[in-house]
């Protein structure tokens, strides 16, 4: 997730000036559904689906945020550290680590109160509650680390390449997306190790169906990977830096953040089925009460939007 725009991923300028294309429509992407708009802040960040409310951060302004969906409003705002971004819900908290700090909070998801801060170490990016553990993915010295909730602090440190990203787990397994590295990591939560590395190019964010591992690229494609012998079964064109996708009825939905799309990928013809314009800086997406969530970023907003586009 780097880049000149918006300091998430390679803009739309770097990926033809590198030479890679990213497939959009021949059309103009049609225009989202929109339920409602739920202000967040300046620049909102990763949204998840936890505890019955519907949660991001501000990462302009330190703020988590708990969206109430029978309301569509912003139930509280809870100041934290100074770019909360990876997000999980696990042992009956909330868990927020910050890019910016060696800070991971612990947080009561009813009151919003920080319970615990945790060191997990700097340049944080993804998070995960897997196995009674938090995981999180650590840019700066490339590790994803594990964290007890029961001792409120690591456990386990494990090598993941250059600069991990996306973290997730299924199939029985942790896997990691290092970008830096280009390699998709497969990790056995009992014993903390490596057990596959798969090579893709560019990796960021992973979202499991029932069958397969569908792997964001800064490409400007999706992989998708046979989890049980990591072989690459389809590689589908999106939009320009594809991110934090989401499982919608039977479909993967794809926020391309530096483009303004959604992609929405149907898997029985691995190829996307329509795009739909998104605003400014679509970053991540959760599905909710029935419908589709979609931080976006730029506009500091989170959207609610019909899961049938």
């Amino acid at each position: 997730m780097r880049g000149s725009r918006n300091k998430y991923g390679l803009g739309v300028a770097a990926l033809v000036a590198a030479g890679v294309t990213a497939v959009c429509a021949a059309a103009a992407p049609a225009p989202l559904e929109t339920i409602a708009t739920v202000d967040v802040g300046a620049q909102s960040g990763m949204v998840l689906s936890a505890a019955g409310s519907i949660w991001s951060t501000d990462l302009a302004l330190g703020r988590v945020v708990r969206i109430d969906p029978a309301t569509n409003t912003v139930a509280h705002k809870t100041a934290f550290a100074s770019r909360p971004f990876g997000i999980a819900y696990g042992a009956g908290s909330l868990w927020v680590a910050d890019r910016s700090l060696n800070t991971l909070g612990r947080m009561d998801p009813r009151t919003g109160k920080v319970l615990k801060k945790i060191r997990i170490g700097y340049d944080t990016y993804g998070a995960t509650f897997a196995a009674g553990s938090v995981w999180v993915t650590s840019e700066l010295d490339g590790t994803v680390r594990r964290i007890s909730p029961k001792k409120n602090k690591v456990t386990a440190t494990i090598k993941a390449g250059i600069t991990p990203n996306g973290v997730v787990y299924a199939f029985g397994s942790l896997w990691v997306a290092d970008l830096g590295g280009s390699k998709l990591f497969k990790i056995n939560v009992n014993t903390n190790k490596v057990v596959k590395r798969i090579s893709l190019a560019k990796v960021d964010w992973i979202t499991p169906s029932s069958d397969s591992l569908w792997v964001s690229s800064e490409t400007g494609r999706v992989f998708r990977v046979n989890p049980a012998t990591g072989s690459v079964t389809a590689r589908v064109d999106v939009g320009a830096n594809p991110l934090g996708s989401a499982w919608i009825n039977g479909e993967l939905w794809v926020p391309n953040i530096d483009d303004g799309t959604i992609s929405i990928v149907d898997p029985a013809r691995n190829e996307v089925r329509t795009t739909l314009a998104a605003g400014k800086g679509p970053l991540s997406i959760a599905a909710a009460a029935g419908d589709v969530w979609i931080s976006v970023s730029d506009e500091g907003q989170v959207w609610r939007v019909r899961a049938v586009q």
